[in-house]
Formats: C-alpha cells, sequence, structure tokens
C-alpha cells in the first residue's frame, strides 16, 4: 500500500465518521458498519464521455456497493450506491451529495426508509 492510498483511506474513515454521525438512528449506524469495507480504489468510465474516475467502494453487501469519488459528479455529489461491479459511473441523479442519502433507499439498509427523507443538495443539510 502506498503513502496516496493511506491517506485516503484515512480521509475516507474520517468523513464517513462525520457522516454517520447525521444518521437518524443507531440502527441505521449499525447497518452501514456492518457492511463497510477497507476502502479500495475502482475506475468508473463517464457515461457523458471517455473520462476516467477512481471512485473509493467503502461499504458493500453481495449485491450493490456505496462509492465515493470526488471527481465526476463530485465534490458537490460524491456518493453513490451502485450495482456491484459496474464500469460506468451512471446518471447524475444516481448520485447524492450526502451519504445518508446514498444508503437510506440503497436495499443496502433493510429497515424503513425515514419519513421525512429527502435528496438535497451540498449544504442543505442542517
Amino acid at each position: 500500500m502506498n503513502e496516496e492510498t493511506s491517506t485516503v483511506r484515512a480521509d475516507l474513515k474520517s468523513l464517513i465518521e462525520r457522516e454517520l454521525a447525521v444518521f437518524p438512528s443507531d440502527e441505521m449506524r449499525i447497518a452501514f458498519r456492518a457492511i463497510t469495507t477497507i476502502p479500495y480504489p475502482i475506475t468508473k468510465r463517464w457515461i457523458y464521455g471517455d473520462d476516467l474516475h477512481t471512485c473509493w467502494v467503502v461499504a458493500e453487501d453481495s449485491d450493490r456497493q456505496i462509492v465515493h469519488c470526488e471527481t465526476g459528479f463530485g465534490p458537490e455529489f460524491p456518493w453513490s450506491a451502485q450495482p456491484r461491479n459496474s464500469t460506468n459511473m451512471g446518471m447524475d441523479g444516481e448520485w447524492c451529495a450526502y451519504l445518508f442519502e446514498a444508503f437510506a433507499p440503497s436495499g443496502m439498509w433493510k429497515g424503513e426508509v425515514p419519513p421525512d427523507f429527502m435528496l438535497m443538495g451540498p449544504g442543505e443539510r442542517s
């Protein structure tokens, strides 16, 4: 593992902890932590051109994965729940400003989506 990878992993760990602090329940935090993985990079193709982007898988189950990507739709919308082993970044509507928004409706969370759930843009979370 190189120094850059170590730095990215440490930064993602800190970011995830900050994001988990706003999850609405301990049950949801526990469920997310149960599927977290040591972040690893994957290359995704931009569907609007030939650009390639390095994204980081931070959680996964047998069907889906939560990825974080600072390029493409990031940094404003850096989180996405995607099918495992997908090779493209998907459409803009598949990317979220916050981890909670990617996780809650992903199908990876087995509980109910909170009734006041809404997608927010960057800076809209209170």
